[in-house]
């Protein structure tokens, strides 16, 4: 996440009142995401130059040292203009997802926020829970770490410029995966 030079400083904690801005912004994404407002979450709240990628990984045994290949799975990776397409997939009336709808509710947790190198970006970790239920026998929960890069645009308000989730389950126990998180 991020460059290295980024990475060094994720020690050095934001202050109260920019940890208070990370979290309003990190708690508005949830509400329009779980009120259906996905157009104004893209518009205002990403970053055109985005990097929204989610990931899994092989958990084997510590002493399991027989494959050589990377451990991650790659499940999206995406940029501004593919999380458009999920996006508008959600306001088309043929969509299979749209009747009837789903309902979400997100969780977020262990907010933490560090300063970069560069004034401008705003490193993020934080802890998620999404649980998506539509008719009453479909009920998924998703869980996952995620990692967030967040930007001052030139009028300093925050952009989400990077995301990467870990996803801990190596295959997904809901429905299917068509769900921001």
């Amino acid at each position: 996440m991020g460059s290295e030079q980024d990475k060094k400083n994720y020690e050095a904690y934001v202050c109260d009142d920019v940890l208070k801005e990370v979290e309003r912004f990190l708690h508005r994404e949830a509400r329009l995401l779980d009120t259906e407002k996905l157009r104004e979450w893209h518009e205002e709240m990403v970053s055109p130059d985005i990097s929204y990628v989610v990931t899994t990984t092989q958990l084997r045994s510590r002493k399991e040292r027989r494959y050589k290949h990377e451990d991650k799975v790659y499940l999206y990776c995406d940029n501004y203009q593919q999380l458009g397409v999920r996006v508008n997939q959600f306001y088309d009336p043929q969509h299979w997802r749209v009747d009837p709808p789903e309902k979400y509710c997100r969780m977020i947790s262990n907010i933490e926020a560090f300063y970069t190198d560069d004034e401008d970006k705003i490193y993020a970790r934080s802890n998620c829970f999404v649980s998506r239920a539509r008719r009453a026998y479909e009920v998924d929960h998703f869980f996952y770490t995620r990692e967030d890069v967040l930007h001052r645009d030139a009028s300093k308000r925050l952009t989400l410029l990077e995301r990467n989730i870990d996803y801990p389950e190596r295959s997904v126990q809901g429905r299917n995966m068509l769900v921001l998180l």
